[in-house]
């Protein structure tokens, strides 16, 4: 008898855009698929997270759809940032009810960077809220996070897309959601310049590893676009909807 394979899912970093990875979701639980093993960096960790707690597509949109984003990202600058973000790690404590992340129902590895050895971090143990606001921060708009003799920043610096995280973690085949989408427009705030800068770094140096690549952004959305939500979930369910032939196959399925 054939050994069921085991899936990783990984879900790449792009803020506002993220709400393509819950149309994603939505076609994989249509079709009865859940994951082994999840990964996920900047919005991408706070799906992870979240998923590997136990919630479900519906849940995830409706806490998308309905959360006071400007309130959650209060400007308070600092020397070291604009945004400290107290109250989106906190958020993300209460969807996940509190857990650990040794406590999530499945393996969950969320990235980060540290700026003083300049590697890259993956949590699979601590708390949640702290690693997730820590796989967030963009550096120069929020605050680092210090712990443990780091100071950690976004993981889109090193690792937009984890899905070597997935495959570490024994997943057999992986599929990842990258929301990078080549630009065109001009950047119009400062949040754009830093996320855009970041993105071509991603785009040039770092090789997704990944079994099925998808890609459901199709055009400029801006990072923190509330307007564009439902226009990036119904992207991810489409392009999952164009794929989930290949992912079955591949899942032998």
């Amino acid at each position: 008898m054939q050994k069921e394979k085991k899936l990783g899912l990984a879900f790449g970093g792009g803020a506002l855009k993220g709400s393509a990875h819950i149309g994603v979701l939505k076609v994989l639980s249509e079709y009865g698929i859940s994951a082994d093993f999840v990964a996920g960096t900047s919005i991408g960790a706070a799906i992870a997270a979240m998923y590997a707690s136990g919630m479900d597509w519906q849940e995830m949109h409706r806490a998308f759809f309905t959360s006071d984003i400007d309130s959650l990202l209060k400007v308070r600058p600092s020397r070291m940032g604009m945004i400290p973000a107290e109250g989106y790690r906190d958020m993300i404590r209460a969807f996940t009810d509190g857990r650990r992340l040794e406590e999530m129902n499945i393996p969950c590895g969320l990235v980060a960077v540290d700026l003083i050895s300049r590697e890259k971090v993956v949590f699979r143990r601590g708390d949640t809220g702290l690693a997730v606001r820590a796989s967030s921060a963009i550096p120069g708009i929020f605050t680092p996070v210090s712990l443990n003799g780091m100071v950690l920043v976004d993981g889109y610096v090193l690792d937009n897309c984890p899905g070597d995280v997935a495959r570490e973690m024994g997943a057999d085949v992986v599929v990842a959601i990258d929301l990078a989408f080549p630009e065109q427009e001009a950047p119009s705030n400062m949040l754009d310049v830093v996320s855009r800068s970041l993105s071509i770094s991603a785009a040039e140096f770092q090789k997704i590893d990944a079994d099925i690549l998808l890609r459901p952004i199709d055009a400029h959305k801006k990072f923190m676009d509330k307007d564009a939500l439902q226009e990036c979930f119904e992207l991810g369910e489409a392009c999952a909807r164009q794929h989930i032939e290949e992912i079955l196959a591949l899942l032998g399925r």
